[in-house]
């Protein structure tokens, strides 16, 4: 069962919210902090707190999630109605970002 915060902004659409938090467990699943960036500045630094986390995000119609091993790109309301994944539009690829994009589309079933 997937379990998710509310706490992203209402603008942005339900497979997004999902797909968003469902990431972000993922990544603090191994352990690394997450740096949110909204296009110009970051907005929250080397953060292991889900909830402030999902706080900042989504003021700016995108985000950046920074870990130590790379980041995703996201663009919220970008086609993802009916395809959560569509919200990751781009990510650092390497053994664990790959990993971790490989496990949220685990999860939210479509691999």
């Amino acid at each position: 069962m997937i379990t998710f915060d509310p706490t992203l902004p209402e603008h942005c659409n339900m497979d997004d919210r999902v797909a968003v938090s469902v990431l972000i467990d993922e990544i603090l699943l191994r352990d690394l902090a997450i740096t949110v960036n909204d296009g110009e500045d970051d907005v929250v630094t080397a953060s292991k707190d889900k909830h402030e986390i999902l706080k900042s995000m989504g003021h700016s119609g995108e985000d950046w999630l920074h870990t130590a091993y790379g980041g995703f790109y996201l663009i919220y309301n970008n086609g993802s109605d009916g395809d959560p994944m569509v919200v990751i539009c781009d990510y650092h690829t390497n053994k664990t970002t790959d990993e971790i994009y490989n496990a949220v589309a685990k999860k939210l079933g479509v691999e």
